[in-house]
């Protein structure tokens, strides 16, 4: 209801102020209209005019305003006068107590005007109260206060040494920012001599300078002139500018290139590297720019000599192309012409020689070459060679050797021709392959080597049987293998070679001649493999020997035989087989038992066998299933059936076992036997001690366990002790086996270890090959074989052979003894001494020249014997010398007979006939033949070819002189005839004859020359020459030129001999007639007939600069958006000149512009495009006049005129400049000024208009003024409570395309006023707080709110007086003033005060101050702090309660009921009921939530009669508190006694007497093995260390075993590793074996079954842990 009334308030509350509204809103529109017409009757007057000059200081006098509005001072500062200007800047400013208007700061002219005159500022007066607005304007006087300015400080004119005088150029003019008399008026120039000046008006009034040349210009003499320009402007004084003019005197092509010297004269090496500078030619010009660039380039250049050399173009640097080549060409002469950028030049000769080097390594040509001989040869000539060497002089003489450790050397013949023959027989088993090195050096420096590397073959004879790798082999395969197994291999070699070592494999009748070996074994006669037949049994047959042969497939077969032995391992393919007990169904076995036995008394023993042998026969023996487990045990290793505890009565008579024989084998096979077991009284009956007395036993009984658990220690620590020293043992064996091959005494040893370690005396690894035995069950070392890597022991093996005195490889290398030079060096192994005999052996071989042997590397201690060696090779070098000589006189005999001479012309086919060589050397044809005639010629190309049948000597291919000879005549071509049987050699020479097979030829197809037009007739320009390759007659003899009107050709000889051509000028070129000539030059050789070779001349005509250049238009007009984007081109201009090259390059240029335009637009001076810099605008300029100048390369110029309209766009948006405004204003005051602003926009026309405007939606209205001018007026009184805060938009469009609108946000505050009363955010709050708190702890917090701002919202809480007078409040609870935040001043108890209400008040801080109030509810929490209190049974000293139990109680039977109760409430209230301690355990109970004491259970004689119970009561709180009470129970046989037992039965528990013995026995037990455990644990750790220690460095003790040796095979008493886990069953007190696995090697088995799992198990054993090395 409430809440419908004060929406109908609020409804006609709005009403009435809308109609308040609207009666004010006709009000404010009538006084609007008044002051609109008032405002255009204002306006309409003229307005005032004011003067100031520019550059007045800030605060100058201009007018005094109350004269001029005939105002007083105090009626003008109520009106609240104020100067608004255009924009935001003020630039005058109003002082209210003189009515004076001043100036805000400096105003400049230029800045605010430019150019435009008379500069004027309008402003208006605006006063407020009543709004006015005065129209006024501001003119700036110009004062001389800026000079003239060059906006270049330096201008650059380039003009032509060829300009006339009168010439003028037009200059750079100056730009003065004053305006009328102050601006510029003239200019003057610096004198000189060769320019005065000369001044133009322009169109527009602007004064131009030009320049104009009275005397020529000289570039020679004058290359730069430098002159001051000055422009003077008409103020008073005057002031001036000046500007640098900087003249570059531009150059014609009037001098040609010189050469520093006509003649260059350089020698360079043959071994210059390609691109090596051979010489600099340096030439200058007395020209500058493209006139003096001087490019080299060859003239009348051969192809050769382009090949050769290159020249760069631009420093004249002669470089290298191709390697230079003595012996071919010894010089050249090179012709170099350097040419300006004009095309005038000039020539020089630059003459190179090159000197040899030596740079060719001698040359070797196999003649004849036989690769391959038999073994039983004696002095055969292997191969016939020559030797050349293209150097001359020492360069060109050259040695030859092989090495000396070759059974052969070489003989001299004539013309450098060398046989190569074997020194004595050659064995192939020896060496089978000799490769040759035929060293080959000249006497240069440096020396240069050549090699050539000749492999002979020694052809093989069989005189090697085959040889087995071994005398005998031993072979293991497992029992029951598949038929066909591959069991073994066997291998023999034979030395020979071919089918001589092809070997054929075979099994040898065994000596038994009752084994059936064919059936048994086979093997495979190619490779030796050999296979098992059939499936072996290793019960049957263990082992079987037999010899195999090896043959090969020589003529006659040799052959040789070995030893196979075959070993059958056992596999586990028997069961284990009961012997005892008996296992038949008619006569089961029974064994009688005592009832007074011990524990561990021997009921029976089970014997078994197993057919198997080894670890497969190993048994072990387990119970599987009994009658009453826990009563018997089986051992597990002996059969032994014992029972595991004291016999009692209750036990069964009858018991039935089930044991289980299980062997070791892998998968393990087994066997179960049933054993029957009867328990008697009799039986020898044993003394057995009184009923009663059975309790006395229990005094032995800590003897009996002490012995036991020490029987069980020392059981434990001697088997420790044993594997410890088993552990030991192989660990010192495994150390002692890196002695290496000493013989190893028999033992119990496994024989498939192998040396991993390679660490002992022997520097390489060994495998030992071990045999076991059988016979008894052990195995024993049989033999200690080393085998020896192959290549180790073949390579010893050959040594030895060869020499028995052989230590080591060696090194050695043979050394020139003359020149120092290094044949060979050979590094065999640089660790060992030298073996002297094998040097000694090595050293007798011979060289064509004597060589010195030097050791290196080696320690050869006897001096004796070195000198000896050098005494031998000093003798050898006599004997050869000798040899030498010899050779040499015969050689010069042979040389001094005349040589034979043929010819030939060139290009003959192949197979045409030189000469009949038989009948030239007085042979016949056969014995031509018979002698092994054949033709050797220099190098490895055969030109020649020899038909045996007929004797002719023919040409082999076509012979091309020009490509053998070059231009060298006569062209001659060298051969021998070689004669074998015997050797004779004969010298022949074929000339060849030329023929006109080669046209001339030029190196180019088109020869471009460049002449200026302004070349005189008669100048000579030289061509490039023609090569021909034919020589004599058959070479180039003349030259001709197509007929043309400018030119003719003349033929010159250069001092080789070789003729050029020369082009000589008949007529001036004009390259405006014709730019260009093509003419063919024609090269003419003297053959017959001639043959000929063209070459097309272009010849370029150069331009002169003659032409100015002219734009297409003379003057170009444009028009251009003011909002074009920057970098657009608006405009292109274009000039053309009728020169080409640098004088037809027009570059554009501003001309006479001024800063503005400079920053506005942008002339590409390639293109023309006239491109803008900044944005255009309208408002500011709108017309460009832009003066462009366009110059060519040689200085001249032309003009042509840009005038850029600018089109005016809508680009400009509208400005708002806010004069005034009001804010806050009371919520209470209608009708208000908020805001005074005028509006403007920089556009004409329609883009200029504006419109202004706000939002609909707020109470305030504009009010349009005069000239723009705008007021902000609230429309009525405000309520800040409803809006506190008013943002107004105020938006100003202007009518362009498209609209531009502007925003301006003014936010309007609404001052308070207090009329709202605070409000609570709720009407009640309920608090709660935990009692026994801390004092002044803070409990809650109230908050109250008011719509008022400022010091009216402002809220301050109390505590109000309470209902109930009685109420301690204030000493309860207090409240912050500020925040209203509760505080409980004390503790509270939930037991005295459980709520507590009360009342706050909020009053805020205005005037009047207005307040309101809320209720506040305190619920104090419950906490745990009070204790459970026992009611019953009553807790004091003196009279303890005591309850009666009568002995036949059943169970449940109610002794009593404690009761308590506890102060606190809920959950802290709840109790439960505890039994903390009882006389005995078990017999009474109590209920958890009730606390009723009942019986447990039946009560017996035994229990004792008095008991204490000690019960617990606990609450349910946190943390929970508890009390504690004491209630005694007496057991009364009285009152309905019930059925008890009878006394004798107490006697039954004497029975639990063994079995404490059990447990301590079991706990001794398991003590000791797990100390064991740890033991062994550490011991197996040990044992994997040191098998570890083969590979890395651990240490194990010294034994009788090689310590690096690895368990490989697995062929020992066991066939692989085993690891034994042991569970030890805690449950009776025994301890019993219950796993035996073995672990197989991952390599054997991998999918081994996993280890079962038992309950009962405690711990596990690990015994022994061997891992397979391999």
């Amino acid at each position: 209801m409430g809440s419908r009334a004060g929406t109908g308030l609020l409804g006609d509350q709005k009403a009435m102020e809308a109609r308040e509204g609207e009666e004010r809103f006709q009000k404010q529109r009538q006084v609007l209209i008044f002051f609109v017409l008032l405002g255009i009757a204002r306006a309409g007057s003229e307005p005032r005019h004011y003067s100031v000059a520019e550059e007045t200081e800030s605060g100058s006098f201009v007018a005094n305003l109350l004269k001029d509005l005939g105002l007083e001072v105090d009626a003008l500062a109520a009106r609240g006068p104020q100067v608004v200007s255009k924009g935001k800047k003020a630039r005058l400013h109003f002082d209210r107590q003189t009515g004076d208007l001043l100036l805000n700061e400096k105003l400049d002219r230029e800045e605010l005007c430019g150019s435009t005159e008379p500069c004027v500022l309008p402003f208006q007066v605006l006063l407020e109260n009543p709004l006015e607005f005065i129209q006024a304007e501001l003119r700036i006087r110009d004062i001389n206060d800026h000079s003239p300015v060059f906006l270049d400080k330096e201008i650059i004119l380039k003009i032509s040494e060829s300009i006339t005088p009168g010439a003028a150029f037009l200059i750079e003019r100056a730009q003065d920012l004053d305006v009328g008399s102050n601006s510029l008026q003239s200019y003057t120039i610096s004198p000189n001599s060769h320019f005065h000046l000369k001044l133009q008006d322009s169109p527009d009034g602007v004064i131009l300078p030009q320049l104009v040349v009275d005397k020529a210009l000289d570039r020679e003499e004058q290359a730069e002139i430098r002159l001051t320009l000055t422009a003077l402007d008409g103020g008073t004084p005057p002031r001036s500018g000046t500007a640098l003019v900087r003249i570059e005197v531009l150059d014609i092509n009037d001098n040609a290139p010189e050469f520093a010297k006509l003649l260059y004269e350089v020698q360079v090496p043959e071994n210059s590297p390609i691109g090596s500078q051979v010489a600099t030619v340096s030439a200058s010009d007395l020209d500058i720019g493209a006139y003096g660039e001087i490019s080299y380039a060859f003239s009348q250049a051969s192809e050769d000599i382009r090949k050769t050399f290159r020249i760069n173009a631009k420093s004249g640097e002669l470089l290298l192309r191709q390697k230079l080549d003595f012996e071919s060409i010894q010089t050249y002469t090179l012709n170099i012409q350097a040419t300006d950028g004009g095309g005038l030049f000039g020539n020089c000769v630059v003459f190179v020689q090159v000197t040899d080097l030596n740079d060719n390594p001698p040359e070797l040509t196999m003649s004849t070459l036989i690769s391959e001989i038999p073994e039983n040869m004696q002095e055969t000539i292997m191969a016939v060679f020559s030797v050349s060497d293209p150097d001359s002089g020492d360069n060109g003489r050259m040695i030859c050797s092989i090495q000396d450790d070759l059974p052969f050397f070489l003989k001299p013949s004539v013309e450098n021709f060398y046989t190569l023959v074997t020194n004595t027989a050659l064995d192939r088993e020896t060496q089978s392959e000799y490769n040759i090195t035929i060293t080959v050096t000249d006497l240069g420096t440096p020396r240069l080597k050549t090699q050539h590397n000749i492999t002979v073959l020694v052809s093989d004879v069989n005189d090697n049987a085959p040889a087995f790798t071994q005398t005998s082999y031993t072979l293991f395969v497992r029992e029951n293998n598949s038929p066909a197994l591959h069991i073994g291999s066997v291998s023999a070699t034979d030395t020979d070679a071919g089918a001589n070592a092809q070997v054929a494999y075979s099994l040898l009748p065994p000596q038994d001649p009752r084994l059936p070996l064919a059936s048994l074994v086979s093997i495979n006669a190619d490779n030796g493999q050999l296979f098992a037949l059939r499936a072996l049994d290793y019960e049957a047959l263990q082992a079987l020997e037999f010899r195999v042969g090896a043959t090969d497939r020589g003529s006659p077969a040799l052959s040789s035989q070995a030893l196979v032995r075959v070993l059958v391992l056992d596999a586990n393919d028997n069961a284990p087989f009961v012997l005892y007990p008996l296992q038949n169904g008619s006569a089961p076995c029974t064994e009688l038992v005592p009832r007074a036995a011990e524990p561990g008394y021997l009921v029976s023993k089970v014997v078994a066998v197993d057919g198997d042998a080894g670890q497969n026969a190993w048994l072990s023996y387990q119970l599987l299933k009994a009658t009453e487990p826990g009563l018997f045990g089986v051992w597990a290793h002996n059969g032994e059936v014992r029972t595991a505890r004291l016999l009692s009565e209750r036990d069964a008579a009858k018991h039935r076992l089930v044991l289980l024989v299980k062997d070791n084998g892998e998968p393990p096979l087994s066997a179960s036997v049933t054993l029957h077991v009867l328990l008697v009284d009799g039986f020898s009956q044993p003394y057995l001690p009184l009923p009663e007395a059975a309790a006395d036993p229990a005094q032995a009984d800590p003897l009996t366990v002490y012995l036991v658990v020490a029987l069980a220690s020392v059981s434990s620590l001697f088997l420790f002790s044993v594997l410890a020293f088993i552990a030991v043992r192989l660990c010192r064996r495994g150390g002692a086996g890196s002695v290496g091959g000493c013989s190893v005494p028999e033992g119990h040893f496994p024989g498939h270890l192998v040396d991993i370690g390679g660490t002992g005396t022997l520097s390489q690894s060994y495998q030992y090959e071990v045999c076991l035995t059988g016979g008894s069950g052990t195995s024993e070392f049989k033999f200690l074989k080393p085998i020896l890597p192959n290549f180790l022991a073949q390579g010893e093996e050959r040594v030895s052979e060869a020499n028995p005195s052989f230590r080591d490889c060696f090194e050695f290398k043979t050394r020139d003894s003359e020149h120092g030079q290094i044949f060979k060096q050979a590094n065999l192994s640089p660790r060992r001494d030298y073996s002297l005999d094998l040097l000694q052996r090595l050293g007798g071989k011979g060289l064509c020249f004597p060589a010195l042997l030097e050791a290196q590397g080696g320690n050869i201690s006897r001096k004796n014997m070195a000198e000896s060696e050098m005494e031998a090779g000093g003798k050898r070098f006599l004997r050869q010398r000798q040899v030498l000589f010899l050779f040499v006189l015969l050689g010069g005999s042979l040389a001094g007979s005349e040589s034979r001479r043929y010819s030939v012309a060139e290009e003959k086919e192949r197979g045409f006939l030189i000469a009949n060589l038989a009948k030239d050397l007085g042979l016949s044809v056969g014995e031509l033949t018979a002698r092994g005639a054949q033709v050797v010629s220099k190098g490895n190309k055969q030109y020649f070819q020899l038909n045996h049948q007929t004797g002719d000597l023919l040409l082999h291919e076509k012979l091309d002189r020009e490509e053998l000879c070059g231009p060298t005549e006569p062209c001659m071509l060298y051969f021998q005839i070689l004669l074998q049987n015997p050797l004779q050699f004969i010298t022949n020479e074929l000339q060849v004859i030329d023929i006109n097979d080669h046209s001339p030829v030029f190196s180019e197809n088109e020869m471009q020359l460049k002449i200026l037009e302004s070349t005189p007739p008669g100048t000579t320009i030289p061509l490039g020459n023609a090569e021909d390759m034919d020589v004599e007659r058959n070479s180039l003899q003349n030259y001709t030129i197509t007929p043309n009107s400018h030119f003719h050709v003349l033929t010159r000889s250069r001092r080789d001999g070789r003729k050029y051509p020369e082009l000589v000028l008949d007529k001036t070129l004009d390259r405006e007639e014709q730019p260009e000539l093509r003419l063919t030059v024609t090269a003419l050789d003297g053959g017959s007939p001639p043959r000929s070779g063209t070459v097309q001349v272009h010849i370029l005509v150069l331009d002169i600069n003659d032409n100015t250049p002219e734009f297409t238009q003379s003057l170009y007009e444009v028009q251009v958006l003011e909002n074009i984007p920057v970098n657009s081109v608006i405009v292109t201009v274009s000039a053309s000149d009728l020169d080409t090259g640098n004088f037809g390059t027009i570059s554009y240029a501003f001309f006479h512009v001024s800063e503005e335009i400079r920053k506005t637009f942008q002339l590409n001076p390639i293109t023309g495009d006239i491109q803008l810099i900044k944005y255009l605008n309208f408002e500011a300029i709108n017309t460009y006049e832009v003066d462009v100048e366009a110059k060519d390369g040689g200085g001249l110029s032309g003009k042509s005129t840009v005038i850029v309209h600018v089109v005016d766009v809508n680009d400009n948006p509208p400005v708002l400049t806010l004069s005034s405004i009001t804010s806050p204003i009371p919520e209470n005051s209608p009708d208000t000024v908020v805001a005074v602003f005028s509006v403007s926009d920089l556009d004409s026309g329609d883009n200029g208009r504006m419109m202004c405007s706000i939002e609909n939606d707020v109470p305030f209205v504009l009010k349009s003024s005069v000239e723009n001018f705008y007021t902000l007026v609230s429309q009525g009184a405000l309520d800040r409570e409803r809006r506190a805060q008013y943002n107004i938009t105020i938006i100003v469009t202007d009518l362009g395309t498209p609209r531009l609108k502007t925003q301006h946000n003014i936010t309007v505050l609404v001052s308070d006023v207090n009329d709202n009363a605070p409000a609570f955010t709720q009407t009640s709050y309920t608090l709660f707080v935990r009692e026994n708190n801390s004092p002044a702890l803070h409990i809650g917090s109230v908050s109250a709110t008011d719509t008022d701002a400022g010091a009216n919202a402002q809220v301050a809480y109390s505590l109000l007086p309470p209902q109930d007078p009685r109420l301690p409040l204030a000493s309860l609870v207090s409240i912050n003033a500020d925040n209203g935040q509760l505080f409980a001043l004390r503790a509270l108890d939930y037991e005295a005060l459980q709520a507590l209400e009360f009342r706050v008040g909020a009053t805020d801080r205005g005037s009047p101050a207005l307040s309101s109030q809320a209720l506040v509810r305190v619920l104090v929490l419950d906490a745990n702090d009070n204790a459970p209190f026992v009611l019953y049974p009553l807790q004091n000293g003196s009279a303890p309660c005591t309850e009666l139990v009568p002995r036949a109680a059943e169970p449940g039977y109610l002794v009593s009921k404690v009761v308590a109760v506890d102060g606190d409430a809920g959950q802290n209230a709840w109790l439960s009921y505890q039994l903390l301690k009882a006389t005995e355990p078990g017999l009474f109970g109590v209920w958890a939530h009730n606390g009723e004491v009942r019986t447990a259970r039946l009560l017996s004689e035994r229990d004792a009669a008095k008991h204490r119970l000690v019960l617990l009561v606990k609450d349910n709180g946190e943390p929970p508190l508890s009390a504690s009470v004491t209630l005694h129970v007496l057991l009364v046989d009285g009152f309905s006694q019930p059925y008890l037992p009878l006394p004798e039965a107490a006697a039954d528990p004497a029975q639990a007497d063994p079995l404490t013995v059990y447990l301590v026995v079991a706990l001794a037990s398991v003590s000791s093995l797990f100390l064991f455990s740890v033991l062994a644990f550490i011991a197996v750790r040990l044992c994997r260390r040191g098998g570890a220690g083969s590979v890395g460095g651990c240490s194990v003790p010294e034994g009788h075993f090689p310590g690096h040796l690895v368990d490989i095979g697995g062929t020992g008493t066991l066939s692989q590793s085993y690891q034994y886990e042991v569970c030890l069953t805690g449950g009776s007190g025994t301890s019993e074996f219950k796993f035996l696995k073995p672990i197989l090697p991952n390599g054997l088995v991998q999918d081994t079954e996993k280890l079962v799992q038992n309950s009962n198990c405690k711990s596990s054993l690990g015994y022994m842990n061997r891992r397979v090395k391999k």
